[in-house]
C-alpha cells in the first residue's frame, strides 16, 4: 500500500464512513472511494463490506488496521517533527534524563538557556541508565544526563556533580533518630523498593549487602517518584536521591541523610562527533550551574 493509500484506509476505517473520511481530510468522497478502491485491487481483498448505504471493515481490516495504525502514527510523529524543524530560529537540543533528573535539576536548565536565548528549542525524553549510550550512539538524543555512565570511547562523558542518596520517610514515622540515619535503620523496616534503579540501585543494594541488611520490602516501584508517592501515603520507606526527595509535589514526608553518606557522580554524556559542539558545551555549562545552585540550596 502507497501512504496515500495508509491515510485514506486508516480514516475511512476509524470513521466508519466515506463521508466522514473525506471530511477529515478534506477532499472529495469520489477521491476516497477511487483510492480505496485501488487499495483493495492490489491488495487482492476486500477492505469493507458495504451494506445499504454502510461499511463494516471485514476481518482483513481488522487485522490490517493494528499494522496500518502504528505505521500512520509514525508518519504523523514524522511530519510534526518535520514542521517543528521548519519553525525552529535558534539551536535544538534533544535530551535524555533519568525519571529521577526529569522534574526539577533539567526543568531548571532548560528555563535557565531559554531566558539566555529565547529561540533555543529541546526535546525531553525520560531514559533508563542502559538505554542512554545506545540513544546517543543512533543519534536520538544529543545529551544524556544520569548518574555515572557505562564507558564508551564513541562517546563523551563529563560529570556535572554529585548526588547524594536520602531516607524519605512519612512525617512522624516512628523511631527514626534525629540527624543523620544509620544505614542499619533500613533492616526489617516497611521498605519501598525499586526495580530497574540503575547505578543509585547498585550502589544502595551493595552497600545494604556489605553489612547484611535486609529490608521489609512490601512494594516494588519501577521509578523514584513512585516510590516517593508512595512515601507520602504512609506506606513504608524509601531510598532516593537528593533531586527526587526535593520535589515540592509530595508532602507529609521527611528527608534524612545517611551517616556514611551514599553519593553518586551526575554524569552528563554527548557524543564525540556531535555536529553543535558548542550549543552541547553551553548545555553542560547551564547544566553544571543548575546543579550547582541547586546543591547549595540544600535540594
Amino acid at each position: 500500500m502507497r501512504l496515500r493509500q495508509i491515510e485514506i484506509f486508516y480514516h475511512v476505517y476509524r470513521e466508519g464512513s466515506i463521508s466522514s473520511a473525506a471530511r477529515e481530510l478534506h477532499v472529495s468522497q469520489p477521491s476516497v472511494s477511487k483510492v480505496l478502491r485501488y487499495a483493495e485491487d492490489q491488495l487482492g481483498f476486500a477492505l469493507f463490506r458495504r451494506e445499504k448505504g454502510r461499511l463494516f471493515a471485514t476481518p482483513a481490516a481488522d487485522e490490517l488496521f493494528v499494522e496500518i495504525e502504528d505505521i500512520y502514527n509514525r508518519i504523523s510523529a514524522f511530519d510534526r517533527t518535520t514542521r517543528n524543524i521548519r519553525k525552529r530560529k535558534g539551536g535544538h537540543i534533544r535530551f535524555g534524563v533519568l525519571p529521577s533528573l526529569s522534574l526539577d535539576l533539567l526543568p531548571e536548565c532548560i528555563a535557565a538557556m531559554r531566558l539566555a536565548d529565547p529561540e533555543m528549542s529541546f526535546e525531553v525524553t525520560t531514559l533508563h541508565s542502559s538505554e542512554m549510550n545506545l540513544s546517543l550512539l543512533e543519534k536520538r538524543c544529543d545529551i544524556c544526563i544520569g548518574f555515572g555512565n557505562e564507558a564508551d570511547e564513541r562517546l563523551a562523558s563529563q560529570q556535572l556533580g554529585d548526588a547524594e542518596l536520602l531516607l524519605v520517610a512519612p512525617s512522624g514515622y516512628e523511631g527514626i533518630p534525629e540527624g543523620k540515619v544509620d544505614l542499619g535503620f533500613l533492616h526489617q523496616a516497611d521498605f519501598i523498593g525499586l526495580q530497574d534503579s540503575g547505578p543509585a540501585g547498585v550502589l544502595l543494594s551493595k552497600s545494604m549487602a556489605e553489612r547484611e541488611i535486609l529490608p521489609h520490602e512490601v512494594v516494588t516501584a519501577h521509578t523514584y517518584h513512585i516510590a516517593l508517592s508512595l512515601v507520602g501515603k504512609g506506606v513504608g520507606i524509601s531510598v532516593v536521591d537528593q533531586y527526587t526527595a526535593a520535589s515540592s509535589w509530595v508532602d507529609d514526608l521527611t528527608k534524612h541523610h545517611f551517616v556514611d553518606p551514599l553519593v553518586l557522580p551526575v554524569c552528563a554524556v554527548s557524543h564525540k562527533d556531535s555536529q553543535q559542539p558548542e550549543l552541547i558545551e553551553s548545555c553542560l555549562s547551564a547544566l553544571s550551574e543548575v546543579i550547582e545552585k541547586m546543591s547549595s540550596t540544600g535540594n
